[in-house]
């Protein structure tokens, strides 16, 4: 007699847990591609600081080795058209931010330098260069620090709208949200564009090999790059 009642009731259980259960699963599984995607972009960002440190912290280089570095995150493409994709997506989807040298370091240590043209920070003899700070030293000038923000597509269903949301909210100058930096300099729209998409971040501080040019034709508004 008490059968029909506890099936009834169990019926009612599952239909209140399986929405949770698969909204689990599809995050379990947008977490493992996010989590991929980071890893590759830890990659890429390395090789863009490590191409603008030997090539005058230039836009181009660094976009060189996003470009390199992120080619393996799209296998799932035709060989033919990864590379041409590839490039699509570093230059819609990224947002370079060079943290040092900052424009205050131009400022402070920049000067004419026949050999190239233009006024450079210089990048020889650090070690007998005063260390005196204004605003830092121009030993930390020679460091060159960037931060990428990615704008990665989400493809599971259901979290793409969450994640996406929590995306835009954490890019809106809250606490807990980019750095400063990144605060005043970018936000949801500036990376992602039309892309219902979820930003992921990586940084990388390499010595400078050569000297610095203040990259003024990358370093503009609505330029994929921003110099504060």
């Amino acid at each position: 007699m008490n059968r029909r009642p506890q099936s009834a009731q169990a019926m009612v259980e599952f239909l209140i847990i399986i929405p949770v259960l698969i909204l689990l699963i599809f995050g379990a599984a947008q977490a493992a591609l996010i989590y991929s995607a980071k890893n590759g972009l830890n990659y890429a960002t390395f090789q863009a600081a490590r191409l603008g440190a030997m090539n005058h912290a230039q836009y181009s280089d660094m976009r060189r080795g996003l470009t390199r570095g992120m080619y393996p995150m799209f296998s799932q493409y035709p060989q033919q058209d990864r590379m041409q994709h590839t490039a699509s997506e570093v230059d819609n989807f990224i947002l370079i931010t060079r943290i040092s040298p900052d424009q205050a370091s131009f400022g402070a240590f920049a000067e004419a330098s026949d050999a190239l043209g233009v006024d450079a920070i210089p990048n020889d003899n650090l070690m007998f260069r005063s260390t005196q700070q204004s605003p830092v030293s121009i030993q930390d000038a020679n460091l060159l620090k960037i931060r990428v923000q990615y704008c990665m597509r989400l493809i599971v269903p259901m979290v793409e709208h969450i994640l996406s949301s929590a995306s835009r909210f954490n890019a809106d100058q809250t606490v807990g949200s980019f750095s400063e930096v990144s605060k005043l300099s970018a936000d949801y729209s500036s990376v992602c564009a039309a892309r219902n998409g979820f930003i992921i971040t990586s940084e990388a501080t390499v010595r400078m090999q050569s000297a610095a040019i203040n990259d003024a034709d990358y370093c503009s508004t609505g330029s994929r790059m921003r110099c504060p």
